[in-house]
């Protein structure tokens, strides 16, 4: 927890809250070119009935996240590995959740800052190892839904994932996006997997 002081108003408030809020709020008020102060004034000045402005903020950088995401999903759902690379590099790197293109064997072809971070994996080191040998992956039938993925039979499916090491243990929601399929090439094909989860940023 890390407590900022700030003038809310007229008045000097002391908050308190994770860091990965704190980061994550800070990434919206650079990207509006606003102050940190400023963006947590407007939160407040938009939600005078809740008393909580910690409450508050943690609410809005959830829903701003969500949101963020959705469109950038939407955005991945038109994209495929035939297309334009560099469209889908940059879709991951402005992805607030953490997120991953995989190949048809589920090995690591490109992760986002978000994913390194909240696993803090080494990246180069990460690249290319099997998805399956850093986390344990849970679902009905995963082996048919990665084949259903990879071919085109199925557009888009979700699993739980862990990952656990000394003293640490993430659990997340993952939806995994087909694409590629379509191009004709079966080395092409792959997915990308997004983890619901605002922790990882920095």
């Amino acid at each position: 927890m890390i407590r900022k002081t700030m003038r809310i108003g007229e008045v000097r408030t002391s908050i308190k809250l994770e860091s990965e809020f704190w980061s994550y709020l800070k990434e919206i008020a650079d990207s509006r070119g606003i102050r940190l102060s400023a963006l947590v004034n407007e939160v407040a000045a938009a939600a005078r009935e809740r008393p909580n402005l910690a409450s508050t903020l943690r609410t809005f950088s959830l829903i701003h996240a969500r949101l963020r995401a959705q469109t950038l999903q939407n955005e991945l759902d038109r994209l495929a590995l035939a297309g334009n690379s560099n469209d889908l590099v940059r879709v991951l790197e402005a992805c607030p959740l953490p997120c991953l293109v995989l190949d048809a064997e589920r090995h690591i072809r490109q992760l986002n800052r978000a994913f390194a971070l909240w696993l803090n994996l080494d990246t180069k080191a990460t690249l290319g190892k099997r998805l399956d040998n850093i986390m344990i992956l849970r679902g009905p039938n995963m082996k048919e839904m990665w084949a259903s993925l990879f071919d085109g039979r199925l557009g888009r499916a979700g699993f739980n994932a862990t990952y656990v090491s000394p003293g640490k243990v993430r659990t997340s929601q993952a939806l995994a996006i087909g694409i590629g399929a379509n191009s004709g090439d079966p080395s092409r094909r792959g997915c990308v997997v997004m983890f619901e989860t605002l922790a990882g940023r920095s």
